[in-house]
């Protein structure tokens, strides 16, 4: 896992399986086998160190995305609203729109975490 995640015990082990096993968003009430206490902490740890994206819904309710692990700071995710499966995109063209905004727009962007929401190929294709 991460290197800013503080020591190494078995309810982490038991966390880092089960985040990294979900294709789509979770919630805390998805984690099975640990406490709830033990989860949040998790989730703020992990949040905190960039493992999980917290997202709130509407009605203030918390999904997590794991974000595999890569160099690059910027994350674009595509979220499939049927399936819920979660793709990591890295794309030339977000550097050019990053520029767009900063040119354009005169905001200094200085990292940058998205997601956007859709239908998938299979689900598009399979509905």
């Amino acid at each position: 896992m991460a290197s800013n995640i503080k020591y190494h015990t078995n309810n982490r082990d038991k966390f880092d399986e089960i985040i990294k096993s979900f294709n789509r968003p979770f919630t805390a009430k998805d984690i099975p086998h640990l406490s709830t206490t033990t989860t949040y902490r998790l989730l703020d740890e992990y949040e905190k160190a960039g493992i999980l994206k917290k997202v709130l819904g509407p009605d203030g309710s918390a999904s997590y995305y794991y974000i595999e692990p890569c160099d690059d700071k910027n994350h674009l995710l595509l979220e499939c609203t049927k399936c819920h499966t979660i793709y990591h995109i890295d794309c030339a063209h977000l550097h050019s729109f990053t520029k767009h905004i900063s040119k354009k727009h005169g905001f200094e962007i200085s990292n940058y975490q998205l997601v956007i929401q859709g239908v998938c190929e299979f689900c598009k294709e399979y509905a």
